[in-house]
Order: structure tokens, then C-alpha cells, then sequence
């Protein structure tokens, strides 16, 4: 089995508004599934190009096989 990775995955929602989500999965296709199976059925879920630094997949403490949703948690920490 291959490393697990974190994959940066935008999901589009029915009303078109995009959310940022992480998955730790040893594939894109791994990734896509995960985060398909998280969010509602007509959804649609898209990998991105950028990559995590090594500290930045650290910090959403994603055990292999999890996906998470983390626009909300970015918004939050960029608040003062």
C-alpha cells in the first residue's frame, strides 16, 4: 500500500459554493471517494494541483481513510 497523502479536494454544492476539503488516502481516486462519501448525493468533488506542506498535513490530525471539510476551520483561524 502506498503512503497515505493528504489531497486537497474542492466540492461544489448544489448551490455552487465552493468548500475546501482534506483527505488522507494513499490515491487521488482514494480521495475522491472518501470525500464523495461525505458529502450529499449531486455534490460535486474536484482534486487540486496545490500540495500540503509537511506541517500542513500535521495539523488536521487526519487518520488514513478520513476525509473533512476544513473552509470552515480556515476562516476561523485567519478571524481576529
Amino acid at each position: 500500500m502506498a503512503q497515505p497523502l493528504a489531497h486537497l479536494v474542492r466540492v461544489t454544492t448544489d448551490n455552487r459554493v465552493h468548500q475546501l476539503w482534506v483527505a488522507s488516502a494513499s490515491s487521488d481516486e482514494e480521495a475522491l471517494i472518501l470525500v464523495r462519501n461525505r458529502v450529499p448525493e449531486g455534490w460535486t468533488a474536484a482534486l487540486l494541483a496545490n500540495k500540503l506542506t509537511p506541517l500542513e498535513i500535521e495539523a488536521p490530525d487526519l487518520k488514513h481513510g478520513e476525509a473533512r471539510e476544513i473552509t470552515r476551520v480556515s476562516a476561523i483561524a485567519g478571524s481576529s
